[in-house]
């Protein structure tokens, strides 16, 4: 099972990824948790996507049941400039007591809700691949 979708630069269209997640992972038999933080997870992809990647943004699903432990692999891609992915923050530095900055997060909970996340990135492709895994195979 696989899904690709080419995604414009509008209002909410990380719904529509994040609406994808919620059918596949349904159909694989995830659980309700793990549907919503793979949907949370693509909805910060995304928009880090649209606000650094400055153009359309390509999202692709799949199951991976020939893996060990099956699971719902999502990537996103966008063509922006790129960064480092070794640089940037585990923790948001906004992390700070008191402070009422919302900015930052997006990689972080990432990897806070996703099993596995890779992210390669130079000058015009960025790509964040993300797995969760059935919770079955867990």
């Amino acid at each position: 099972m696989e899904a690709v979708l080419h995604l414009p630069v509008v209002p909410n269209v990380e719904l529509v990824a994040a609406k994808a997640v919620e059918t596949l992972g349904g159909a694989l038999g995830m659980s309700q948790t793990h549907v919503e933080a793979a949907s949370v997870a693509i909805v910060e992809a995304c928009l880090n996507a649209i606000e650094h990647g400055g153009g359309p943004i390509t999202v692709r699903l799949r199951d991976d049941d020939h893996a060990a432990k099956p699971c719902l692999v999502i990537e996103v891609e966008d063509h922006g400039h790129g960064f480092d992915p070794a640089k940037a923050p585990k923790n948001s530095p906004s992390r700070v007591l008191g402070s009422a900055s919302k900015r930052g997060w997006g990689l972080t909970l990432i990897r806070e809700l996703m099993d596995e996340v890779q992210i390669q990135s130079e000058p015009g492709k960025t790509v964040v691949l993300m797995r969760k895994y059935v919770e079955s195979a867990i």
